[in-house]
């Protein structure tokens, strides 16, 4: 079986369209519902992302992440903080990226990313990461 993409939220300004067309194939982490939703959208945004929330619960492809998920999320950013190979204030901007890749590697799943550096970080503790740079996957 095909792995999935999880996309993370940079890849949602510039590639919209082409998300909202395959949105059913996707696996979709909670944090990114939060990420999005949280910032400020209009209310026609809103409503879409609350349909899509809907029609991925009802075919199981949101990825909510457990207590265990948060904790061994939270060992890895801190073994990279153990390490001193980034600043603090970078690791503490990789938390909510850590736990989608987090959530990919479980489902056996690949991230789509803007954001390729951030993860090849995150790579370095979680190995079986695949991540996927947006212009690529969407070209």
């Amino acid at each position: 079986m095909a792995k999935s993409p999880v996309f993370d939220t940079s890849v949602f300004p510039p590639f919209a369209q082409q998300i909202e067309r395959q949105i059913a194939t996707t696996l979709f982490p909670s944090i990114v519902f939060y990420e999005l939703t949280a910032t400020s959208i209009d209310e026609s945004t809103l409503k879409k992302y609350e349909t899509w929330r809907r029609t991925l619960g009802k075919i199981d492809r949101v990825l909510t992440p457990s207590g265990n998920d948060w904790w061994e999320t939270a060992k890895s950013i801190r073994r990279l903080y153990l390490k001193k190979s980034f600043p603090v204030s970078k690791l503490r901007t990789l938390q909510n990226d850590a736990l989608i890749a987090r959530l990919a590697v479980k489902n056996d799943a690949f991230v789509v990313t803007m954001d390729v550096d951030d993860f090849e970080i995150i790579k370095r503790e979680m190995p079986r990461l695949d991540v996927v740079p947006a212009d690529y996957f969407f070209s």
